[in-house]
């Protein structure tokens, strides 16, 4: 048998351990991106408390934005955090707005509220509030 003939008879021994290197390096990288997000975690702490409130836009409509800001009451301290969902609401130019709030308390307590608001889109693509609409806002359950 010369040389060329056993290097392409040797069995592969490590097909099998793809699957195994391709779950490590994914593991890796999911270890790597939570200790990136807990690195950023004091810098969003600081920047929160030298302004009181964090917004991101989410989209066109008024009121659409993520939002995280400190609650500092004379009962109730921690962090509120509101979400927006957006609902086409059946008629054309016309979608609702579901804020949700939910509260981090650690002095107090407080329940989780939802606001819902239903926009008409005018001709000059500005966003005018319209009465909500319940079968839209509170769907049945």
């Amino acid at each position: 048998m010369t040389v060329d003939e056993r290097v392409i008879n040797v069995p592969d021994h490590h097909a099998g351990n793809r699957l195994g290197f391709r779950l490590r390096r994914l593991g890796c990288f999911l270890a790597l991106l939570i200790w990136f997000v807990l690195l950023l975690l004091p810098c969003f702490a600081i920047f929160l408390i030298s302004q009181g409130e964090v917004n991101i836009q989410t989209g066109d409509l008024p009121g659409q934005t993520l939002r995280v800001w400190i609650i500092e009451g004379v009962r109730e301290r921690g962090i509120g955090i509101s979400s927006p969902q957006v609902l086409d609401a059946g008629v054309q130019n016309r979608s609702c707005l579901i804020t949700s709030t939910h509260f981090l308390l650690w002095m107090g307590e407080s329940e989780p509220t939802q606001v819902c608001e239903c926009y008409d889109k005018q001709p000059d693509a500005s966003w005018s509030p319209v009465e909500a609409l319940v079968s839209v806002c509170m769907p049945e359950q």
